[in-house]
């Protein structure tokens, strides 16, 4: 926001003058607003509900929809990503007991001090657990290595990208019937208006009935318009969100390793949804989505099933692999 501002006030943009006040460039809260304001797409805001407007959107719903996810992204993302003393700090669990391990420190008799991940459950007395601490570098270098597995050929990209490309053409080519009749229905009912708006004019119909007609109508392009946006999300935006997913996967480990911490951190949150270090310091990820099923599918589901498992098991469904029945939907954060 702070860098979208500085480039907009640069360019020369400020509020709209008023009698008691000149104009002057915005601040961030009102930019924040001006982003969040559905009206610019289109939609009025009133008591609590949102509405079609009369009036001409200057922005696509589609792209006020992206910055929305875009916002709510970088708000979590400033709620959580406090300054943590280390970028595995409340990522890593113990594979023993299930606990959340604990960045902890230790000084030797000469001063030193050592940091090390200790089991919360242990450490709290509320387990049994009696696994010892682990050094930071073990950890760090058992999650390090861990991209290496998962990191995928550029021979494994291009053909996994084939398969998603056939999967959505062929979802694609059993929903054309069903895109052409919204096409349809959304010009009949822009017709259907333009001849209510002629037969007001000559008087064929009040104002109160051509307010209830207009109404329906738009009701019903506005519903139209969020069918086809959807189609084009999951045949357009699905296919590019697997595709950006195989391309990272094809430099995992070289980006991973030459990250900094704050990006370590918000890799290892989009690429795993657990990290667990086992009693004899071997690291047992889990894989997030849709990277576990591209592991899977590379590996033929044997050593992804058994280092990369997920909560539930993989489908693997050659027509459902990719596109599942009613589309993918790109998570709100991403790499």
């Amino acid at each position: 926001m702070t860098a979208l501002l500085r480039d907009l006030t640069a360019r020369g943009l400020v509020s709209v003058p008023s009698p008691k006040r000149p104009s002057r460039p915005l601040g961030k809260n009102a930019l924040y607003r001006v982003l969040t304001n559905p009206y610019y797409a289109g939609v009025i805001r009133y008591k609590g509900a949102h509405h079609p407007g009369a009036h001409e959107p200057i922005v696509e719903p589609a792209l006020f929809d992206q910055v929305q996810s875009l916002l709510k992204v970088r708000n979590a993302y400033a709620t959580r990503h406090v300054q943590h003393a280390h970028h595995l700090k409340g990522l890593l669990h113990c594979g023993s007991c299930g606990s959340r391990m604990l960045l902890d420190f230790a000084t030797n008799p000469r001063g030193t001090t050592y940091a090390y991940f200790v089991c919360s459950g242990r450490a709290a007395k509320k387990t049994t657990c009696t696994r010892r601490a682990v050094p930071v570098q073990v950890a760090e270098r058992l999650v390090e290595d861990s991209y290496a597995n998962i990191t995928i050929s550029e021979a494994d990209y291009q053909h996994l990208a084939a398969e998603v490309d056939a999967a959505f053409d062929e979802r694609g080519a059993g929903r054309d019937h069903e895109f052409a009749d919204l096409t349809t229905n959304r010009a009949r009912l822009e017709a259907e208006s333009d001849k209510l708006l002629a037969a007001h004019f000559a008087d064929a119909i009040d104002l109160p009935t051509l307010k209830r007609h207009q109404d329906r109508i738009r009701a019903g392009l506005a519903d139209i318009e969020h069918r086809l946006r959807e189609h084009d999300e999951q045949q357009i935006g699905g296919r590019a969100f697997l595709h950006d997913s195989l391309r990272l996967l094809t430099d995992a480990h070289h980006a991973y390793a030459h990250s900094d911490d704050g990006n370590r951190r918000l890799a290892n949150q989009a690429f795993y949804t657990r990290l667990e270090i086992t009693e004899d310091e071997q690291l047992r990820p889990r894989l997030a989505e849709p990277f576990a099923t591209i592991v899977h599918e590379v590996t033929g589901g044997k050593e992804a099933k058994r280092e990369h498992s997920t909560s539930s098991d993989v489908a693997c469904s050659r027509k459902t692999l990719w596109v599942g029945p009613e589309g993918l939907e790109p998570p709100t954060s991403t790499v």
